[in-house]
C-alpha cells in the first residue's frame, strides 16, 4: 500500500483538460460554471437527458469512458 501513496489515480479536472471537455455546451446541463462531471460525479441541476455530448467528448475518448451521461 506504501508504494502507492502519492500516486495520482483517475480523472484530472486541470485547466488542461477542462479546455477538452463538453459539458458547458451539453443540451441537458443548463448550468453555468461547473463541468467535467465524468470526473467529479452527478449535477444537482440536470433536470432531465436531452441530449448527450460525453460520446465525442476528448476526455471521453482519452480515458476510454464507456457510456454517456456522466452528470447524471
Amino acid at each position: 500500500m506504501s508504494e502507492m501513496c502519492g500516486k495520482y489515480f483517475g480523472v484530472c479536472t486541470s485547466y488542461h483538460h477542462s479546455k477538452g471537455c463538453n459539458c458547458p455546451q451539453c443540451p441537458s446541463y443548463p448550468g453555468k460554471g461547473t463541468f467535467m462531471f465524468c470526473a467529479k460525479g452527478r449535477s444537482s441541476n440536470v433536470q432531465q437527458k436531452a441530449g448527450c455530448l460525453c460520446i465525442g467528448c476528448e476526455i471521453h475518448s482519452k480515458f476510454r469512458f464507456e457510456g454517456e451521461y456522466f452528470c447524471q
